[in-house]
């Protein structure tokens, strides 16, 4: 049985369900260079989330929570989303990864929609769904938000130094 460590976290895979054939047929793996199914996250040996599929490229992780109804979904809370994505990304740049993605798919869902901040798409348009990553580093997301206040204030010179240590982080990392 293969684990994965991402301290504290450990991903072990769990039996996969039947009813998961149809996302498994769905799942556009184009881009990706590996994909793991049906993985727990552990922390501490206590089960913290489960995934239904992992996937991943040189610098870039997408983790995907697949429900095979609507009613499903709408049992699944806008808050246990949030902390579903919030586990990924922490998983996602404890494994490396400068980029994530986390998405939830829904079978027999009409149309694309959003719930906790994240993107919930319907099974059929997941063949063609092109991943939109951002970055599991909270330092750089800070900063872009910083870059983007004064840039609105019109502090061309602090909007300059973010830039240069934007750059020295960047350099930085793995």
């Amino acid at each position: 049985m293969i684990e994965l460590r991402s301290d504290p976290y450990v991903l072990k895979p769990r039996v996969s369900p039947d009813t998961e054939t149809d996302f498994r047929i769905h799942l556009n793996i184009g881009w990706c260079r590996g994909v793991l199914f049906n993985v727990v996250a552990l922390k501490n040996s206590i089960a913290m989330v489960e995934y239904d599929a992992i996937l991943w490229s040189e610098d870039s992780v997408m983790f995907v929570e697949y429900k095979d109804s609507v009613a499903a979904y709408k049992n699944l809370s806008s808050r246990r989303i949030q902390q579903m994505a919030g586990l990924a990304k922490n998983i996602g740049r404890g494994l490396g990864y400068r980029k994530y993605n986390f998405l939830v798919v829904v079978k027999d869902l009409e149309e694309k929609t959003c719930k906790g901040g994240v993107e919930v798409l319907p099974l059929y348009l997941l063949g063609s769904y092109e991943p939109v990553f951002v970055s599991t580093i909270t330092e750089l997301d800070f900063l872009t938000k910083l870059q983007a206040k004064y840039s609105r204030e019109g502090k061309l010179d602090a909007v300059k130094e973010l830039e240069t240590l934007r750059k020295i982080i960047e350099m930085e990392l793995p």
